[in-house]
Order: structure tokens, then sequence, then C-alpha cells
């Protein structure tokens, strides 16, 4: 099949037509590339090294402000406007929102409070409750007697604090093996006790209501309102 050109010089204009629009798009596509980078990473690294980096890749860094951070060490870089590989023309500002590291807060006064009132506001803070001390003193079982850190101590979420709570005025447990039931309640409530419960035994060799087994045993050390068990030989 043979292909007929009706105007030879009508189709040389088309030809030279394309040819410069595609030397115009070449141009026109070189010009938009020329003097445009990706922007860099600066996300997860120190202000510092943000900086060098921006100073390589022909850009520059500004801080736009900081926010806290539980995770990320104070000054490094939390976020960046434009994101990373995000095509800049160089010489463009970067701006970077900073870490001022997690957040603190002030310890309360705990000493002469009631220890479940420190230790809601140990969880409800995000605080570490750490091993409780126990100490014989004569405050109410439970309350705070000292802290650590100290009260207006600044801490961090995680921080551990620690406790010192009161166990209450102790005594020593009477021997009242071989005394009445009669004579070893009177005993007990000369240290300001009282028996929690009696157990009868059937045993019948001995004197009617004789003690013949105590817990706590005699010698231990024993607070107010401990539980004081007392076995008694059988009522006649």
């Amino acid at each position: 099949m043979t292909l007929r050109i009706r105007n030879p010089y009508r189709y040389l204009e088309v030809v030279a037509l394309v040819a410069v629009l595609a030397a115009v798009a070449g141009c026109s596509s070189g010009t938009a590339v020329q003097g445009m980078i990706q922007a860099p990473v600066f996300v997860g690294v120190s202000l510092r090294e943000a900086e060098a980096k921006a100073a390589q890749a022909g850009v520059q860094v500004e801080v736009k402000s900081s926010e806290n951070s539980d995770t990320m060490p104070v000054d490094f870089v939390l976020k960046q406007d434009p994101e990373p590989q995000t095509m800049v023309r160089k010489g463009r500002v970067i701006t970077v929102v900073t870490s001022s590291g997690p957040v603190s807060l002030t310890l309360p006064d705990f000493v002469g409070g009631k220890f479940e009132v420190a230790q809601a506001f140990i969880v409800a803070n995000q605080l570490v409750l750490g091993d409780l001390v126990e100490q014989i003193d004569a405050s109410p079982v439970g309350t705070v007697l000292a802290q650590v850190p100290g009260s207006n101590a600044d801490v961090n979420r995680g921080s551990v604090v620690t406790l010192t709570i009161s166990r209450g005025t102790m005594a020593t447990m009477p021997g009242l093996v071989g005394l009445s039931l009669t004579e070893s309640k009177k005993r007990l409530s000369a240290l300001g006790f009282s028996v929690s419960k009696v157990i009868v035994s059937p045993q019948t060799t001995q004197p009617a209501q004789l003690v013949l087994m105590q817990e706590p045993a005699a010698g231990d050390a024993i607070e107010k309102g401990a539980w004081i068990e007392l076995t008694v030989s059988k009522v006649p």
C-alpha cells in the first residue's frame, strides 16, 4: 500500500512543531527538577545531627516548638514539616518539633496521711510503688511515716516511690498455757488485747477451761487488733 502525502510541506511543518514542543517540554521538565531535593529524615535524631544533615543537603532547620515525650530524649526531633522525602527547593527552611523530655510532676507530702491515699496518687500518675517498709509506731496502722523521694520532689512517670508505714503499737504475747480462761482474758485485757476465738478441746484430764494452746505463741510480737486464739479444756 502506498502512502500518499497530499501536501509534503504541511507534513514537514507538523514534524517541526512536534520537535519544538518536545524540546520545550524537556526544557520545562529540567527546570522543574533543577534545584529540588528530597527533604532529609530528621525525625528520631538529635537537633545537632539534624542541623548537620540539613547543611549537607542544602536546607535549613528551624525549631518550631517543643513537646513532652516519654520515648524520645531531650532535643531529639519528634516531627518535621515538610515531611521526610518530600520534594523541596534547596535553601528551604524545614521546621521541626523537638522533645522536651518526659512529663514531670511534683510529689505531694504523704507523711502523716493514709497509705491508701498515697497509693491512689502513685497509681493515677503512672508512678511505681516500691517495697513497703513497715515500722512499729504509735501512729494508726497504715499511716505514712516517710517517703522517698521526699515531698515537692520533681519525678518522671515510671519513677519508684518508696513508703514507710506504721504497723501500729506492738506488744509481746504473754504465756497463757496452764492458766484459766478467765485469768488469760484478764492478762490480755491489761495489754489492750482481747480473745478472738476460743476452741474447746474434748480433753477431760485437765481442769475445766484451762488454756491448753495459744496462737500467737508466747513471746511473739503482736499489734492492736491481732487475732488471738485460745484452746481450752472441755467444760465439765
